[in-house]
């Protein structure tokens, strides 16, 4: 029997877990009769997109990003207009993209799904030149983002500390938008514009969002007292967030945000800076991945 050959390309800096083990922890769980498989660690920002680009046009079956959103969103710029499907085992601080497509959490369970998977096709965006396969934000997300970047303890006890420290000073944010060619004028304290429904941790900020309808789902989520933050933050660890008098919702396939400065913004939760005015187009069934049978 021919087998598949499978490339695992592990971000040794993701999330706070130590990495030394999970070379064994894949060699241990993966079908050996079925896969050629193959572990290398990137050592240094982009270097999963040349390693899974590297694969594809050697025709290589599966790659595997071992990481967070961030290098899931790496690996998928390698994988776009190729037959080779992007499979996840999930080791970030949120998981936000492996949470959607149902990826088991637990490290061996994740690797053992490889042995009995199938792959479908998704959408992606696009962000003006860059690549986001779940979700883009421009509001106080992005504002934690960049502050998440930059402290020297990674996990979720550091997002959460931040979002808590952050809440009370962050000010909600003035937006005039285009979606498909519509204006609308938004004022917003979360403005997220999604393919996949959640940043990670199960924290739901677009209920409805669906990767395989060709639709960009924007959430908002307007100024809201600080006594409302736990209801908030219950319904959106419960999918439940469109109830709440706070939440609106807009999609569409094309939009366009007026800026003229320099907007602080998040790709797949990875802190970054945009200038001018800023396109999100959707790219339907654009990117192989893999899932559960």
């Amino acid at each position: 029997m021919v087998k598949m050959k499978i490339r695992f390309i592990v971000n040794p800096k993701s999330g706070a877990s130590r990495k030394e083990h999970f070379v064994e922890l894949i060699n241990s769980n993966i079908d050996a009769t079925k896969f050629e498989s193959e572990i290398i660690f990137t050592d240094a920002p982009g270097h999963a997109t040349t390693l899974a680009r590297e694969a594809a046009n050697n025709n290589y079956e599966m790659v595997i990003a071992v990481g967070g959103d961030g290098s899931v969103n790496e690996t998928g710029i390698g994988l776009m207009g190729s037959q080779t499907a992007l499979g996840i085992i999930p080791t970030g601080s949120g998981n936000g993209m492996a949470r959607h497509l149902k990826i088991p959490i637990q490290f061996k369970k994740a690797v053992q799904l490889l042995n009995n998977c199938k792959t479908e096709l998704i959408d992606t965006l696009t962000v003006n030149d860059h690549f986001c396969i779940g979700t883009f934000g421009v509001g106080f997300d992005a504002h934690i983002a960049h502050l998440f970047a930059k402290a020297g303890k990674r996990g979720y006890s550091t997002y959460v500390k931040l979002v808590l420290t952050e809440f009370s000073k962050f000010k909600s944010l003035n937006f005039k938008i285009f979606v498909d060619n519509q204006p609308q004028e938004i004022s917003s304290f979360l403005l997220t514009f999604a393919n996949s429904s959640q940043f990670g941790n199960n924290a739901v900020i677009a209920p409805f969002a669906d990767v395989k309808d060709g639709i960009i789902d924007i959430s908002i989520l307007k100024k809201f007292p600080f006594l409302a933050a736990p209801q908030l933050i219950y319904q959106m660890m419960n999918n439940a967030l469109h109830q709440s008098k706070y939440f609106d919702r807009l999609n569409g396939t094309e939009i366009v945000i007026e800026n003229e400065s320099q907007l602080k913004a998040h790709i797949d939760g990875e802190p970054i800076i945009l200038e001018g005015r800023i396109f999100i187009i959707i790219k339907p069934l654009s990117l192989k991945v893999v899932v559960a049978k």
